[in-house]
């Protein structure tokens, strides 16, 4: 391999947590809770589908500092049920805040997961860095068997700036007490988990399930967890 690596630094969701899948599970439940059909959305397939797009280009905008985190977590909701005509602040808070205190629960792992972290810790520290909000994330880890598995847990939050500004790498080498050419860096988002880790000086192992089209430049490229086993 060249390198000898000695601490692993992993992404949480889409990459160890299936946020897809556990996000899917959660909204099913409130769409039928919360009778949205009734509300002229007409099935939970296009409301879903409309809330990833609305979602994704408020956490693109959160990432380049564009929006604050109220403005992320209380402002999809309205956005999504504008499509469908329906102004309701209580609704769109009531959704919300079920859907942050119900979908953190979710207990989905990607295929390999545990298989490949239990793997990995005889060998190497083993490391979590991650976007998401501090006290969701633990959540997610303590619902889905995660928690314990990590030696450093580094979140934007306590950074003050998201990936892949390299700080937040830093942060968390320096927590680690870890160098650059000792660590590398495994994450499913290419310009955030990527482009963050190498700007870092750090190697990576991007994560690519679906198989999108990507530069090919990451140190590493895999589509299942269970890949590691080969490059470690």
């Amino acid at each position: 391999m060249g390198k000898t690596y000695k601490h692993i630094f992993f992404d949480l969701d889409h990459t160890l947590w299936d946020f897809a899948s556990n996000s899917r599970r959660t909204m099913a439940v409130l769409f039928n809770e919360f009778g949205l059909n009734r509300l002229g959305v007409p099935d939970f397939e296009a409301f879903m589908n409309h809330y990833e797009v609305v979602n994704d280009a408020l956490w693109a905008q959160y990432r380049a500092g564009e929006i604050d985190k109220p403005t992320l977590r209380n402002g999809r909701f309205p956005k999504v049920f504008e499509r469908w005509h329906i102004v309701d602040a209580e609704l769109s808070y009531e959704i919300n805040e079920r859907y942050l205190q119900d979908g953190p629960k979710q207990s989905g792992l990607m295929p390999n997961s545990i298989e490949i972290l239990e793997y990995l810790t005889e060998r190497y520290g083993i490391h979590l860095i991650t976007n998401g909000f501090k006290e969701v994330q633990a959540t997610k880890l303590r619902s889905s068997g995660l928690e314990g598995r990590f030696e450093t847990i580094t979140t934007s939050e306590e950074v003050g700036v998201l990936k892949p500004n390299v700080r937040v790498f830093e942060y968390a080498m320096k927590l680690a007490n870890s160098l650059p050419e000792h660590s590398i860096y495994v994450g499913d988002h290419y310009d955030t988990d990527v482009v963050g880790s190498r700007n870092a000086g750090i190697d990576q192992v991007f994560f690519n399930p679906h198989g999108n089209e990507s530069p090919g430049d990451a140190t590493f490229e895999i589509k299942d967890l269970g890949e590691m086993l080969t490059l470690f």
